[in-house]
């Protein structure tokens, strides 16, 4: 057996050195169970990775599931035939399954069938999780790649066949199945590498986003509550600037805060307040604003008039500073919290007149909802939290949580193409140049 090249770890290399002194090899007619004894092997310039398919083989004793002596079995001719047509999931099968030769040789049929399962499982995972890892592109994108078990899926396509589990693997969300029928359809180069790039975008998301959910997609600026996939309430939002984007991520809404406080990040207090206070140290008292010692929860109010602002240092603000309830709050009246590692959250805000624009990029990350008060009494509608209820809420003027029974899965999402109820496919510009970041990846070298 060749020695794979240089570009493989060291430690692949002398797994195939020793398995072509023990006569494991490609050549020799090894059955599946000898050949499971390597860490890998190369068949027709391509390397098999054994290790993700040992349990299955083992726990059937190598018997095969896309061979017979004979050569392909059905089950190996309907694989190959599904992933020659991984281009209507935007997906390339050239990274799956290379041109088989005319005639498969009786000795290689342990190869052939162990190569077979790997293109099997390597396809099943990019239809089923996405062929990059979400977070690959970009430290604001942290959706977790989902986990998978190649055994089951192995074991389930020997009872039922590949194209059972495929269909079983492939995103179940209607927005999926209507950009798959586009793909299908549309002729032009670009336009088929937008819809690729949203398609996978919606593998990298739950199968289950909650029956009943929040999705905000960041490059529309709008946000919708979804029940069973039919849009039930659609607004507008205001999201981050381009250079405070906001991130992408799931999670779920856990209470409601009405006359909320806002406690001023370190970076916006540094960046954006000290300059100010440095000009005018009465900026603080005319916004409502409290200024404490430090960070710590029991730190005391200070006088901003003591502090020498022109000795404190920007990059490591060293003062907490709080806005109280009122009508000059940057939170306005309601926040929607999903405690998260950013510091997200959805919220009112006394900036009414920026919903009005047709590009809402102007927040450090947080994002702002139009009517936040009508959505509040949509979100705890199966709470009956009316609209005279948070009046009376609101009137009292402190800080009041209103925790959520039940929570509710929201997704912070970024979708620039999404198909319409009448068939339309709508085109959202790439504001955030997410788009490019992921295209680099799907079609390097393409």
């Amino acid at each position: 057996m060749d020695l794979i090249t240089i570009m493989y770890p060291i430690k692949i290399i002398v797994v195939f050195f020793m398995a072509s002194i023990c006569g494991i090899s490609a050549s020799n007619g090894a059955n599946v169970t000898e050949l499971l004894e390597g860490q890998a092997f190369k068949w027709q310039s391509n390397i098999v990775n054994l290790g993700p398919l040992r349990k299955f083989y083992k726990s059937r004793r190598g018997s095969r599931v896309w061979t017979d002596d004979d050569g392909l079995n059905e089950r190996g001719k309907e694989l190959i035939e599904l992933i020659s047509k991984a281009g209507e999931d935007g997906l390339i099968t050239g990274d799956y399954i290379g041109k088989f030769p005319k005639e498969l040789k009786t000795e290689e049929l342990a190869e052939i069938e162990l190569y077979l399962s790997q293109a099997f499982w390597k396809f099943g995972r990019d239809l089923y999780a996405g062929r990059t890892t979400p977070s690959v592109s970009a430290p604001d994108i942290v959706i977790s790649r989902k986990r998978y078990d190649i055994t089951g899926w192995l074991s389930k396509a020997g009872r039922r066949g590949p194209a059972v589990v495929f269909d079983f693997l492939r995103p179940p969300h209607e927005q999926y199945v209507a950009l798959r029928k586009k793909l299908a359809k549309t002729k032009n180069r670009r336009k088929a590498r937008k819809i690729i790039v949203n398609m996978e975008r919606w593998r990298w998301l739950p199968r289950d986003m909650g029956r009943r959910h929040v999705l905000v997609n960041q490059a529309a600026y709008e946000m919708y509550i979804r029940k069973n996939d039919t849009i039930v309430d659609r607004r507008k939002v205001v999201i981050g600037k381009p250079h405070h984007k906001t991130p992408m991520f799931s999670h779920v809404i856990k209470y409601a805060e009405f006359n909320p406080t806002w406690t001023v990040s370190r970076s916006i207090a540094g960046e954006e307040f000290l300059p100010r206070l440095r000009r005018n140290s009465r900026y603080l008292e005319k916004r409502n604003y409290k200024i404490y010692s430090s960070w710590e929860e029991d730190a005391e109010e200070l006088d901003v008039k003591s502090v020498n602002w022109h000795k404190v240092s920007g990059r490591d603000f060293p003062y907490r500073i709080v806005q109280s309830p009122g009508k000059k709050n940057a939170l306005g009246k309601v926040k929607f919290m999903f405690p998260n590692r950013f510091e997200i959250y959805l919220h009112d805000t006394p900036s009414k007149r920026l919903f009005e624009r047709s590009s809402r990029a102007y927040s450090h990350g947080c994002i702002r909802i139009e009517k936040p008060l009508e959505f509040a009494t949509k979100l705890f509608k199966s709470q009956r939290l009316s609209k005279s209820k948070i009046t009376k809420i609101l009137a009292n003027e402190n800080t009041t949580i209103v925790k959520m029974r039940k929570s509710v899965p929201i997704h912070l999402t970024y979708f620039t193409l999404w198909v319409e109820k009448n068939g339309k496919l709508k085109s959202y510009k790439d504001i955030y140049k997410r788009d490019q970041l992921v295209g680099r990846i799907l079609f390097s070298g393409a």
